[in-house]
C-alpha cells in the first residue's frame, strides 16, 4: 500500500470511528425534530403533519446515512448539511410534490441535529469513546425533564440567505460545548457512571442548550427553504410589536425536579466549577 493510500485509509477509519460517538440517539433526534415542527411556517407545518410518515421516512434516511456524513472533520457533516439544504431549496423551486419535500426536510432535520451534537462535531478528546455511549443513554433518560426553548427567527438566514455563516456558527457553538462533557465525566479523575449525573450537572446543561438550539435551527432552516420557494414566513407569536432580538418561548415543561418537590435528593457530587458559555 502506498503512503497516499495508507493516509486515505487512516482518514476513513477515523471518520467512521468518530461517527460512532454521537450524543443523540435516533429517538432523541426524532423527538426534537417533531417538536421543532411546531415552529415551522404555518403552511409548511400543515404539510409536514399531513405527510407525517414521509417526515419520519426522511428522518430514518438521515440516520442511516454513511457514518462520515454524520460527523464533522474529518467527516463530511458540513458538506452534507449544505448539500441537503440546497437540495430542499431546489426541490421546492422545481417544484416537486410537497410530500417529497417533507421527506427531504426529515433528512435535513438529522443534519441540523448532528451539527448541534458536540460529540458528532469534535473528536479531539482521546477519552471520548469511553463516555460517548454513556452520554447518549443519559440524554435519553433525562429527556422528559429537559426544558426545550425556541429562541426565535434568524432573520439573516431566512431573508438574508446567510447559509454558510449560519452553519459555521452552529458547528463552532458545538465545538465550544464539547470540552465540558469530557470534563464532567472525568471530574473525579476517573470515568463516572452516567447514573451519578443529576439535573444540576454540566451534562444536563449541555443537553438542554444543544437540543434547544437544534430545535430553533431546524425551524429556521425550514423557514429559509420555504421562503426561498416563495412561501410565507410570518413572525411567530407571541412577539411584541417592535421587538428586536430573540423571541424565547418555552416549549416543554421540565428542568430541575426539585422545582416541584424533592425527587432525587442532594447532588452526589459537589457543585462544579465549570462555567458554560451563554446559550
Amino acid at each position: 500500500m502506498t503512503a497516499r493510500h495508507h493516509h486515505r485509509a487512516r482518514v476513513t477509519v477515523i471518520a467512521l470511528a468518530a461517527a460512532v460517538c454521537v450524543g443523540w440517539s435516533g429517538s432523541t433526534t426524532r423527538w426534537v425534530a417533531w417538536t421543532s415542527v411546531g415552529f415551522f411556517p404555518p403552511d409548511l407545518k400543515r404539510q409536514v403533519r399531513t405527510h407525517e410518515r414521509r417526515f419520519d421516512a426522511g428522518i430514518k434516511r438521515g440516520l442511516q446515512a454513511p457514518p462520515a456524513w454524520r460527523a464533522a472533520s474529518p467527516g463530511k457533516l458540513e458538506a452534507a448539511f449544505q448539500g441537503q439544504l440546497q437540495h430542499c431549496v431546489r426541490s421546492l423551486q422545481k417544484p416537486v410534490p410537497l410530500p417529497d419535500l417533507v421527506e427531504e426536510l426529515g433528512v435535513l432535520a438529522v443534519r441540523v441535529l448532528d451539527a448541534n451534537d458536540p460529540l458528532a462535531v469534535t473528536h479531539d478528546d482521546s477519552l471520548e469513546p469511553t463516555y460517548a455511549g454513556a452520554y447518549q443513554t443519559y440524554v435519553d433518560g433525562v429527556r422528559n425533564r429537559l426544558r426545550l426553548v425556541y429562541y426565535g427567527q434568524d432573520q439573516q438566514l431566512i431573508y438574508g440567505k446567510r447559509v454558510s455563516g449560519s452553519i459555521g456558527a452552529i458547528l463552532e457553538r458545538s465545538r465550544t460545548l464539547y470540552p465540558f462533557l469530557g470534563a464532567e465525566f472525568y471530574r473525579t479523575g476517573s470515568l463516572r457512571n452516567w447514573r451519578e449525573l443529576d439535573d444540576r450537572s454540566v451534562a444536563f446543561g449541555v443537553a438542554g442548550v444543544s437540543l434547544s438550539r437544534g430545535l430553533t435551527d431546524l425551524a429556521n432552516f425550514a423557514a429559509y427553504v420555504w421562503n426561498s420557494g416563495g412561501g410565507q414566513v410570518p413572525t411567530p407569536r407571541p412577539t411584541p410589536t417592535g421587538h428586536v432580538g430573540q423571541t424565547v418561548t418555552r416549549t416543554l415543561e421540565g428542568g430541575f425536579p426539585d422545582r416541584k418537590g424533592t425527587e432525587r435528593g442532594s447532588p452526589i457530587m459537589p457543585e462544579s466549577s465549570l462555567v458554560l458559555p451563554p446559550p
